[in-house]
Order: structure tokens, then C-alpha cells, then sequence
């Protein structure tokens, strides 16, 4: 019949289980990846208005420019 001591090699092992499900357990709760996301980040501000719709680009025309030349001894 087997004692019903633990032997040695029994509790080193419970303690190393132990130590490493507490190590385990303490740099889970130390971690700050698991709040990470849960506040969002801020909304960008919006630094211009907006102009509505957008629109044909425009093109302005100038009318050709007109040149006189005047020749001596004509009227």
C-alpha cells in the first residue's frame, strides 16, 4: 500500500506548477494589451469646411489680346 506522504519530486513539482501559473497570472494583469482597444481613438478635428458637392473644374477665358500697328504715311 502506498503512503500516503507526497514525495519530493511531487511537491517540487506542485511548487514549480504554482510558481509559473502565478507568474503567468500576474504579467496577464499587468498587461495593458487587453485595454488596448477599448477607448477608441479621438475623432480627427476637421480643420476646413466643407464647400458642397464637387464641381466641374472652371475655366476662364480671356479674350486674345488685339494689337494696332500703325505704319507711317497711311491714314
Amino acid at each position: 500500500m502506498p503512503s500516503a506522504r507526497p514525495t519530493r519530486a511531487t511537491v517540487v513539482r506542485a511548487v514549480a506548477v504554482a510558481v509559473i501559473t502565478a507568474t503567468i497570472t500576474v504579467a496577464a494583469a499587468c498587461s495593458d494589451e487587453d485595454t488596448v482597444d477599448t477607448i477608441p481613438p479621438p475623432w480627427p478635428v476637421r480643420t476646413t469646411t466643407p464647400d458642397g458637392p464637387p464641381q466641374p473644374p472652371t475655366v476662364t477665358t480671356k479674350p486674345a489680346p488685339t494689337s494696332t500697328v500703325t505704319v507711317a504715311g497711311t491714314t
